[in-house]
């Protein structure tokens, strides 16, 4: 996995991780609906992943809890239908604790970092 390059992922559909965590999936080279794009952003453990999907619900972001197919990498994955605004602030939060951290491979809680959903939504 390259940060930044694009991959495809079939049917038309390219990835593009924007952090080892954040991948947004976008279709293109086809007139599809803007609902086609998506988000995703990739778990350990059902319990960061159910603490992340509680923030996100709070904020009033529609969203999907599922075991990981697209995020191979990870147990689990949130999925953020209809837009890949939200990617480039994921990304940004997911690379800012990892230097924190001093590490490419945290287990860190992702609970803290949704906190800035708000001030994207707003």
């Amino acid at each position: 996995m390259e940060i930044g390059r694009f991959l495809s992922l079939q049917n038309g559909r390219v990835g593009q991780y924007l952090s080892p965590r954040v991948l947004v999936v976008r279709t293109p080279f086809r007139r599809v609906p803007h609902s086609e794009e998506a988000t995703y952003f990739g778990f350990e453990t059902f319990a960061q992943a159910q603490k992340f999907t509680q923030r996100l619900a709070s904020s009033g972001y529609h969203f999907r809890l599922q075991r990981s197919q697209i995020l191979d990498r990870f147990l689990y994955e949130v999925k953020l239908p209809g837009t890949a605004a939200i990617g480039p602030m994921l990304a940004y939060w997911d690379r800012a604790d990892q230097r924190r951290l001093g590490t490419e491979n945290s287990q860190k809680d992702w609970s803290n970092a949704p906190r800035n959903l708000e001030q994207i939504a707003s």
